[in-house]
């Protein structure tokens, strides 16, 4: 009996499709990592537990339930279990009226969400909404 090698090529390429489509997708954990000027301090709003959705205007309006709120100098670099919820929201917002340049890097498991560089304002905080498998903007609509 001689054995084809395009049947056993054909064999492991099926065992690595079945691997992939029993693989989990859903997320584990989100790190957080946000650098800046100096001695800066910010004040950071954290949650897993809220409802957002987009609005017809392309708006997405988020309403957070239940928050911890930390208070950093900068920088920060978290990981946070979102293992359960699949969802994370996150608020920063400058303490003593301070402009602060920040860089910021947001990662679900190894996938990049985010990476950019701008401005935390006095009254203008920074946020970023993930929520595993929903579509949301960047224009968001914050209700605490």
């Amino acid at each position: 009996m001689t054995r084809r090698p395009g049947f056993l090529v054909l064999v492991l390429f099926v065992a690595l499709l079945a691997c992939e489509v029993f693989t989990d997708p859903s997320p584990s954990n989100i790190s957080f990592e946000m650098q800046g000027d100096a001695g800066g301090q910010v004040r950071v709003i954290y949650s897993k537990q809220f409802v957002a959705g987009a609005t017809e205007t392309g708006v997405t309006r988020v309403q957070v339930a239940s928050s911890d709120t930390v208070v950093y100098t900068l920088p920060v670099d978290t990981v946070i279990d979102i293992s359960i919820e699949r969802r994370w929201f996150v608020q920063v917002e400058s303490l003593m009226g301070d402009t602060l340049s920040v860089t910021v890097d947001v990662h679900v498991d190894d996938r990049n969400l985010l990476s950019e560089t701008g401005g935390i304002f006095p009254g203008e905080p920074w946020h970023f909404v993930y929520a595993f498998n929903h579509r949301l903007t960047r224009a968001l609509d914050v209700e605490l």
